[in-house]
């Protein structure tokens, strides 16, 4: 090149130009720059020349100028830029409108590469577009400087042809009348036309609103393009116009967004999508920024917290807390928690309680996610408050549940228990006296026979609240089960604060109840016992005043005895009986009867509940709750728990053979018998052996307080007995809480559902939803679930309704002989409906 024209004919020669012109050697390094350049940048040549252009302009140095100079020099390739399009080029000014007053330029910059010697050298030129006489100057300077240059340089109208034709926008010209003069290829591709059958056509029939272009000149505007196939599509307009042999020539540069506009549509339905899914969502959601300012937040919470209708994205919790007229504290308080998540780095959770003016207290799962840059800076935070009040009140009304009677809402054993621990420390602390008082209703299963279960239970519920009325607030009143009750009166001084409560109490258990038009005579019997007179501990004191309520049984009922040393003779009152089992066992006073077991579904009975029942050669038939307790306290319940299971096998090996269908037998196995893993697990596997009845038969059955005095002892006999093929259910379910968190880990195939949760349906909610959760829980568990206890039409189509498996009852049958139990599945089964 320098062979061509002289360094010093090139600099006068560029100097001379109205552009821009930069010369860079094969490394980038700038070989011209002339005064132009100076004029537009205020940066001398001599501080220009042998400086690289990210050198001289730093902000150029991952933009496009320099990609574009790094493409013609490693590449050959040229370029052309537009400030229009892109007008982060060369920092540049000009004079405006007021001569002390210089404004930024706008540049078409031209880069192309020269061949020298087969090393790739660059030269740049930089065209000022500015304003319509500058652009015209401009164009005729262009075009003076290209043809003076066009031998040393090998610049030609095909250069600009080159770039033109490869830019990916379309260029179109056109003159004042608006006949298409060019027409680039990436025209050609966006609408469709050939050259020759656009060139010469109106450039309306391209873009419609060019009807009058000066309305469109050195802006930038979203149109609508015409395609070949008359398809209209959005295009991003540039126009511009210069005079050009006398005649105005407008240039067209036009950018096909049809793709950004649908990008941009399917971002407003994303987030219309979201929008919708978040304000249809039941929970609080909220986006902030890194610095806790609202973004987006669901409908949900704005209404609750009082902002619907506000704008408030922008703003922080304290700034909305203003506008929102009774939640300040609910939002204000959000910014500690925002702080500590972010300086966890991790999710947040806690509980937040809010009071609302309508809805009362709502109690609200938060959960805080903390979103951060890639340089660990905030980037912000999304918030989800679940709405947990009516968890948090049935986690309430289960733990009431789990430690109160569900007939009469007393406190139940396990409550009554640690009640009078508590009640025994606080009386060692203060010297008081405390009593304890056992109480038993008199004839109470005469009642229960006479008048039915029904009348039984509402006589428990008004008796329960009559106690209540005759004791201090600070005092506790128990239901242990069944007709008994026990009282813990603190604070006493002497024994005659317990003497009169005990006949405030029989007082008011004597006055007749009006019961479900029935009125209802009974009467109690009552033993106490005192500390510290009479023991230290609670069991001591728990024996005594049982030994006291006996004695006031024994001599009469409707009384109440302390406890007295000479209260032993009610032990050997006991011990009688105790003996008269042993006689009895081996002999024909001693039988089983069996309770009819109704496949919900079929209406078949599928198997029957043994019972043992004693028919005492001088008092006749026992009633169980005098005999059984007696059994499970002595060295009876080995040979007796072994006899029943024995006899129970042997009637349903006989059934069979007699032709009966196979039928399930449930056998109750007592907490003694249970505490004695393996030789119930032996015991079970001789009988079996023995009477030869199939395992799949037997249904052996441990009540829930069983199964939770000592969980990994239950699991290992349990899954012994289940690996003989036996079935085991859990009977009275429901009257424990814990074992609800252990009845997955337990090998079991039914849970029998406790008659207290079943009398009253109809009357007490809270029984329906827990009968109804334990139905869920076990075919959650895949177990089949019973119900015993049936006695009404009511009570039946509401276990049915809520598919319950099997139930058992006196609405079926009561527990009958062998014979008589054969009939009822020859006649009964199905059970007529």
């Amino acid at each position: 090149m320098g062979t061509l024209v002289s360094d010093t004919f090139l600099r006068s020669l560029t100097d001379a130009t109205e552009m821009g012109f930069i010369l860079l050697d094969g490394d980038g390094r700038t070989t011209l720059w002339n005064a132009w350049l100076v004029e537009a940048s205020g940066i001398a040549a001599a501080e220009a020349l042998g400086r690289t252009i990210p050198d001289i302009f730093p902000p150029l140095a991952d933009g496009r100028v320099a990609e574009a100079i790094g493409q013609a020099l490693n590449n050959g390739l040229s370029a052309m830029l537009s400030s229009s399009l892109n007008r982060t080029l060369f920092p540049l000014t000009r004079n405006g409108s007021r001569p002390d007053r210089r404004e930024a330029m706008h540049q078409i910059v031209v880069i192309k590469p020269l061949d020298t010697g087969g090393r790739h050298t660059c030269l740049i030129q930089i065209f000022d577009v500015t304003s319509m006489a500058s652009r015209e100057a401009l164009l005729r300077q262009q075009a003076r400087t290209m043809e003076a240059l066009a031998e040393n340089y090998r610049l030609s109208e095909l250069h600009n042809r080159a770039i033109v034709d490869n830019t990916a926008d379309a260029i179109v010209t056109f003159g004042e009348d608006g006949a298409i003069g060019t027409y680039n290829p990436s025209a050609e591709r966006i609408f469709g036309y050939a050259p020759p059958e656009i060139v010469g056509k109106p450039v309306t029939l391209l873009i419609p609103e060019l009807t009058e272009p000066a309305s469109f000149l050195d802006h930038r505007t979203e149109v609508t393009g015409v395609r070949k196939i008359r398809a209209r599509f959005p295009l991003e307009l540039s126009l511009a116009s210069m005079e050009l042999g006398g005649q105005r020539l407008f240039v067209a540069i036009g950018h096909d967004i049809t793709l950004r506009k649908a990008n941009e549509a399917e971002l407003r339905n994303q987030k219309e999508w979201l929008t919708t899914l978040i304000n249809a969502m039941p929970d609080l959601i909220c986006f902030k920024d890194g610095k806790g300012r609202w973004l987006v937040a669901n409908q949900f919470y704005l209404d609750l917290v009082g902002l619907s209708g506000v704008d408030y994205v922008g703003r922080t919790g304290q700034e909305l807390a203003r506008l929102s007229h009774n939640f300040q504290e609910f939002l204000t308080t959000a910014k500690e928690t925002d702080e500590r998540a972010w300086k966890d780095g991790k999710p947040l959770s806690y509980e937040k309680a809010m009071e609302t003016p309508t809805r009362g207290t709502k109690v609200f799962d938060m959960l805080k996610i903390p979103l951060f840059k890639s340089d660990g800076s905030r980037r912000g935070l999304v918030l989800v408050g679940r709405d947990v009040t009516e968890r948090k009140l049935a986690a309430a009304r289960i733990q009431h549940l789990a430690h109160h009677d569900s007939l009469t809402d007393l406190p139940n054993r396990v409550l009554f228990q640690e009640r009078l621990r508590q009640s025994l420390a606080q009386a060692k602390r203060s010297g008081w006296k405390l009593a304890l008082m056992f109480l038993d209703l008199d004839k109470f299963k005469d009642i229960n026979d006479t008048l039915g279960h029904h009348v039984g239970d509402l006589l428990l519920r008004a008796v329960a609240k009559r106690l209540t009325r005759c004791v201090r607030e600070t005092d506790t009143v128990a239901r242990l089960g069944g007709d008994e009750f026990a009282v813990i009166l603190t604070n006493l001084d002497d024994l005659e604060g317990a003497s009169r409560v005990a006949e405030s109490i029989i007082a008011g258990i004597n006055d007749p109840f009006g019961l479900d038009e029935h009125e209802v005579r009974t009467s109690t019997s009552i033993g106490i016992t005192l500390y510290p007179d009479d023991a230290s501990d609670a069991d001591q004191l728990l024996k005594n005043a049982d030994l006291a309520m006996f004695r006031s049984k024994a001599e009469g009922r409707n009384n109440y005895h302390f406890y007295v040393a000479q209260m032993d003779a009610e032990v050997r009152a006991r011990k009688i009986i105790e003996h008269d089992l042993r006689q009895a066992l081996g002999t024909d006073q001693l039988e089983l009867h069996y309770q009819p077991l109704i496949e919900m579904t079929t209406r078949r009975i599928v198997g029957c509940e043994a019972l043992l029942r004693w028919n005492h050669p001088t008092r006749g038939w026992v009633p169980p709750g005098e005999f059984i307790p007696i059994i499970e306290r002595s060295d009876l319940i080995g040979p007796l728990g072994s006899w029943i299971l024995h006899r129970a096998c042997l009637q349903g090996r006989e059934w069979l053979k007699d032709g009966l269908e196979p039928l399930k037998i449930a056998v109750n196995l007592s907490p003694a018998q249970f505490k004695q893993t393996q030789s119930v697990m032996t015991m079970v596997a001789d009988i079996l052996d023995q009477t030869g009845l199939p395992p799949d038969q037997l249904q052996l059955e441990i009540t829930e307080g069983i199964a939770m005095q000592n969980v990994d002892a239950t699991i290992e006999v349990l899954q012994g007995l289940r690996a003989m093929g036996v079935v085991i259910s859990i009977d009275d379910f429901g009257t424990g809480y814990s074992s609800l968190n252990y009845l997955k880990r337990f090998p079991v195939d039914k849970l029998k559902i406790d008659r207290s949760f079943v009398v009253d349906i109809g009357l007490h909610p809270d029984n329906a939803a827990v009968v109804e959760a334990i139905v869920n829980l076990g075919h959650s568990l895949g177990t089949r679930v019973n119900v015993e206890g049936i006695e009404t039409q009511e009570q039946l189509d509401f276990l049915e309704a809520h598919n319950v498996d099997e139930a058992q009852g006196f609405y079926f049958s009561k527990a009958v002989p062998a014979d008589l139990f054969a009939d009822l599945v020859r006649t009964k089964s199905p059970w007529p409906r």
